[in-house]
């Protein structure tokens, strides 16, 4: 690293501001971010700081954000911090889109990306299936609908604004029984490195709570092999797309009809996330993108 220092940026509301081209948080927005926050500290080295748009002056050292989105950039040059290499936000935009990840066609059996609301109103009549809408761009469990019979009361017009705006995605309503995640990198070369397999603390309602590396036998050797395998057509996916930077799978194991199953790919998150330092190898300030 040549001793290279980061001013960071940690804006975990990336995914709003990609889905919202005028976006400015709400006070309520930045006091709960504020919040679940405190443990993306961990991404700093001993030697970087963490910028919060106070007028602060961060000379001589790398600008560096959780997603390098325009406002992340913003606050570093208003710092006088230049940004580390970044894609372009066309590219960020794409690859944490949740089509993005629907397209690869690793993740839940039933999965689909839906932008007609007739079509939405064919397959959440079909059957008595429970489901569950996201949209395409949300974090931390926000932007998702439960659809456990029909839908009722706000719902509707959750989904026509959902729709106007870019499309569902629909999938079954499943619990998981476990949860995993996998890290990786992609430099601007297309290279990528992989992390560990992790075991994921997440709330019934997609809340990050905690993460540790996998033991031993907590996954079959076949949902192993699926999952790692379904990092590398990520990493590639994503390399071929234009994006490089850090990156994270999710996956679990669930059941559906009375049957286990493995879903390989749950979501792609094309950033930085709370449980980077604990599954990949080395430690951000370790890394360079030049």
């Amino acid at each position: 690293m040549g001793g290279r220092r980061f001013a960071w940026v940690l804006n975990l509301d990336a995914e709003l501001e990609m889905a919202q081209p005028c976006y400015f948080p709400r006070a309520r927005t930045l006091e709960q971010l504020k919040r679940y926050g405190q443990g993306a500290r961990a991404l700093l080295g001993p030697e970087d700081i963490m910028l919060d748009g106070t007028n602060q002056v961060a000379l001589g050292r790398v600008g560096r954000a959780w997603c390098p989105t325009p406002r992340a950039l913003t606050c570093m040059r208003a710092a006088g911090v230049e940004p580390e290499p970044h894609p372009p936000l066309y590219v960020l935009r794409t690859v944490n889109h949740r089509k993005f990840a629907v397209d690869l066609a690793l993740g839940l059996k039933g999965q689909c990306y839906i932008e007609d609301r007739a079509l939405l109103d064919s397959l959440l009549g079909r059957g008595n299936r429970h489901w569950m809408l996201k949209r395409p761009l949300a974090f931390s469990g926000r932007g998702q609908q439960r659809i456990l019979s029909e839908v009722v009361g706000t719902q509707s017009s959750w989904i026509d604004a959902s729709l106007s705006r870019s499309g569902l995605v629909a999938e079954p309503l499943v619990t998981p029984s476990l949860e995993v995640s996998l890290h990786g990198f992609v430099w601007q070369d297309k290279r990528y490195e992989l992390g560990k397999v992790c075991v994921q603390d997440v709330s019934e309602r997609g809340v990050f709570r905690g993460i540790r590396v996998m033991r031993e036998g907590e996954l079959t050797p076949d949902e192993e092999r699926r999952f790692r395998g379904s990092a590398e057509q990520t990493a590639a996916a994503l390399g071929g797309a234009g994006y490089f930077g850090p990156f994270g799978i999710d996956g679990y194991r669930y059941t559906m009809d009375d049957q286990v199953a493995f879903c390989a790919l749950g979501e792609i998150n094309a950033r930085y996330t709370m449980g980077f330092v604990t599954g990949f190898p080395r430690h951000p300030s370790e890394l360079s993108l030049k």
